[in-house]
């Protein structure tokens, strides 16, 4: 939503809202505002300026960007990378999908009433200068799911003619034109995603056809599988759903205070959970055949599953396979540009300093470290999204719960308690001490309790990985009595 005059000040619900960024009209980025390139940046939005009611945007904001490569990529980490059946596999997909999107469905919810990007929702509870390091690990991991995308696109394209394009290229080619989506901003984001999902759905049923038939040749698995693999899952689901808690709001913070909460709630879990568990799924099935199909364990090694995407269909469909394999390379483009739009808010929280840089040149730079890091990211796929997933999954449980419960216990689920007069004002804020408190108890846990190819606690090493488990339940027996004594010490929350 650009910005049209040289001030938008604005009234919330519950008091003045002023931004720090203003767009002159004669200045070198009016022309960008008036060309409908969102210039706003962390700031709440007045309630004046809340006037999205295309409700349903939600959902396809959701669904757009999940309904692509990146849940198949991720689905096949769980086979090639757990070593569990496919049956398993999609049982446990599916219910830990839709489970954590849970708390991403409640907190988007927050978002119309109170105007706020959900970064700025978090100094409620981490305070202004302890949420920093909440926004460090959020940028990072928002910035890592377009790295996960980024790359599954470029395995596809690389593989429509093999040897003519490289990864890396590939890689940059998305990377550019997402870029495009998220410099644009909210408007140009949503009316992308509105439509963007047709011709991935249609790409995707024809993948499903050109390799149904083969599916069902699945690697032989070990006689027995032990507990490690399938706690491990968990920690892997909880990296994919729950991160989105995070982040939810940037989506709905243009929408009015009176948008129905339920029906908000619902398009994001099922705009988030369903295409992602089912494309998990499929990926999942591909992954437990690859090793079992000479052609495709060829093409894995040569190109990633990428390169067993295009194999099906260009074995299956010629020419015609490698059109639908373009589309599925570019189906990733909603996915990256909304995770370059909400990396573009994430950078000014991580440093207050970068709020007098317009979003537009955040989201340049967000774009060229994103290229830089997937390129070398690339060439050990399963490896960097298995631990990237987990140890994310980690964090999200503790913060997210730290927040939730900051939110539902201390302040009674009362919008009116996030007061957007305050949003910037570190002493007016939480301090932030007892969320982060709570958050390295939690990490004591953690630590001796999580599993990743590079190390396994003492506690992981005879259970599984409980990590995600500790993050939660250390996290809120801290908060809890830490919090309590904050507010009685400082007499207010």
């Amino acid at each position: 939503m650009g910005t049209k005059g040289s001030s938008s000040a604005g009234t919330s619900e519950v008091g003045e809202i002023e931004d720090q960024f203003q767009v002159p009209r004669s200045s070198f980025w009016a022309k960008f505002s008036d060309h409908g390139v969102e210039m706003r940046g962390a700031e709440p939005v007045p309630v004046e300026k809340r006037t999205d009611t295309r409700y349903v945007n939600v959902f396809t904001v959701f669904a757009t960007s999940m309904t692509s490569l990146l849940p198949i990529g991720i689905g096949s980490a769980t086979t090639i990378g757990f070593g569990i059946s496919l049956r398993d596999a999609a049982l446990m997909i599916v219910f830990l999908q839709f489970l954590f999107a849970v708390p991403a469905a409640y907190i988007i919810t927050i978002a119309p009433l109170t105007g706020m990007r959900q970064m700025i929702q978090s100094r409620y509870c981490f305070g202004k200068y302890c949420n920093v390091l909440t926004s460090i690990v959020v940028t990072l991991t928002v910035g890592g799911f377009a790295v996960t995308g980024s790359i599954n696109g470029a395995q596809c394209l690389a593989a429509v003619r093999p040897g003519t394009l490289p990864v890396e290229a590939a890689i940059a080619i998305i990377m550019v034109a997402s870029l495009v989506i998220g410099f644009m901003g909210y408007r140009v984001m949503h009316f992308f995603t509105r439509w963007a999902w047709i011709p991935t759905l249609i790409a995707i049923i024809i993948l499903v056809g050109a390799a149904g038939d083969q599916l069902w040749q699945q690697t032989p698995l070990p006689a027995r599988t032990t507990a490690q693999e399938y706690m491990g899952i968990v920690a892997f689901a909880a990296g994919n759903m729950v991160t989105w808690s995070n982040v939810a709001g940037d989506y709905a913070c243009y929408m009015p205070p009176t948008a129905p909460r339920l029906r908000l709630a619902l398009y994001c879990l099922f705009g988030i959970a369903l295409p992602f568990s089912l494309l998990m799924v499929f990926g999942a099935a591909i992954g437990g055949a690859v090793f079992a199909i000479p052609a495709w364990t060829a093409a894995y090694k040569a190109g990633g599953i990428g390169a067993v995407i295009g194999n099906i269909l260009i074995t299956r469909l010629g020419d015609f396979g490698r059109f639908i394999l373009v589309i599925l390379g570019l189906s990733v483009l909603g996915t990256c540009g909304r995770d370059i739009y909400s990396v573009s808010f994430n950078l000014t929280a991580v440093a207050p300093v970068l709020r007098k840089v317009p979003r537009i040149v955040l989201s340049v730079v967000a774009t060229a470290v994103i290229i830089a890091v997937a390129i070398p990211a690339s060439r050990s796929f399963v490896t960097s999204v298995t631990a990237f997933l987990s140890i994310i999954g980690y964090y999200a449980g503790a913060s997210v719960t730290c927040f939730l419960t900051e939110y539902l216990w201390f302040r009674k689920g009362d919008p009116t308690s996030l007061d957007p007069k305050i949003w910037n004002d570190g002493q007016a804020l939480p301090t932030g001490l007892s969320a982060l408190a709570s958050v390295l108890i939690a990490w004591a846990f953690i630590i001796p309790s999580m599993q990743a190819d590079w190390y396994t606690g003492p506690i992981a090493e005879k259970t599984g990985d409980l990590g995600f488990e500790f993050a939660v339940v250390v996290a809120f027996l801290s908060y809890v009595p830490i919090r309590s004594l904050e507010v009685k010490i400082r007499g207010r929350l």
